[in-house]
């Protein structure tokens, strides 16, 4: 199969598409140039008479995948389309796995990531999971953290204007995820000023979280896999689809490339489940926070 039949078989609305996420895994120094021009192409065409394909969604998660630094701007200026074409581009992946996405293709420069937070008209749930990216990249010692921690510090007064825009949440769960003790005197004045929506986090658990980080070891101990670059496209998306254990294990590479059929494509979730719905673990949480909960549903899944 040839590199632009790989990517015509991504256009897929109704399940994952397995055998073209693996055959591209496979060939990625040639497709990898392929998919970052999908993606610049698409940003070139008149906002008002494009229309997003369903392959969008799994070459923004691919080239997460392989750590595509070249895709990092091109991926940047896609998390800033109308909320719209966002939403039908990536559902609710944009809580689920922007922020992993960009951490994982990062290139060095905090730019993009900043001009996503500081953009009224971009995606609020994008815009709060950008200043998460920002203290994952610190923790993976690829940004300084006294420049990152100026960066939160003058964003309390850039964003002022905007209380109870949910991009609040994402700026004091940064500061928690640094353990930026210093900040917390700021951190308390948007809880009480309301620029932090109150049904959305309370000042408690803010600090519940900051002392989690002032304890020390690895983010991941204490926030789990919603802090790690995005992984192996396949082992990641196969979760999210299903939302359930997926068996004993994930095939391999080369069982899938080998395998005559796909296989019955799951359902994909981020176009059926809204930001502001129940999450589908049964916590009762809102689903744009279910991340919180994947481990908890793996082990019920696997006892079940």
């Amino acid at each position: 199969m040839d590199a632009l039949a790989i990517i015509d078989q991504l256009d897929c609305p109704k399940g994952l598409p397995r055998r073209a996420l693996a055959m591209a895994s496979e060939r990625r120094e040639e497709l990898a140039p392929l998919l970052i021009a999908e993606i610049q192409d698409f940003l070139l065409e008149d906002p008002d008479e494009r229309v997003p394909s369903d392959a969008l969604f799994f070459i923004f998660h691919l080239l997460g995948s392989w750590g595509e630094t070249a895709a990092y701007r091109p991926l940047a200026a896609l998390l800033r389309v109308s909320n719209d074409e966002l939403e039908w581009i990536l559902g609710d992946a944009t809580t689920e796995t922007s922020h992993r996405v960009m951490a994982a293709v990062f290139d060095g420069d905090p730019q993009p990531l900043h001009d996503i937070i500081f953009d009224k008209a971009a995606d609020e749930f994008v815009r709060s999971r950008m200043f998460e990216t920002l203290a994952m990249l610190v923790h993976q010692q690829k940004l300084d953290r006294d420049l990152v921690a100026d960066f939160l510090r003058r964003s309390f007064d850039d964003l002022q204007d905007e209380p109870g825009n949910f991009v609040w949440e994402g700026w004091q769960s940064a500061i928690a995820m640094l353990g930026l003790d210093e900040l917390t005197p700021l951190v308390k004045l948007a809880f009480e000023q309301e620029l932090v929506e109150p049904h959305i986090c309370e000042f408690r658990h803010f600090e519940e979280d900051l002392a989690y980080a002032k304890a020390g070891g690895s983010l991941s101990d204490w926030q789990g896999s919603s802090c790690l670059p995005f992984g192996d496209v396949i082992e990641e998306l196969s979760w999210c689809a299903a939302f359930g254990y997926a068996g004993e294990r994930e095939e391999s590479l080369s069982e899938i490339l080998d395998r005559d059929e796909p296989a019955e494509p799951a359902a994909n979730p981020h176009r059926n489940v809204g930001r502001n719905d129940p999450c589908p673990c049964g916590s009762g949480k809102k689903f744009k926070r279910s991340e919180e909960h994947t481990s908890e549903l793996q082990s019920q899944n696997r006892i079940s």
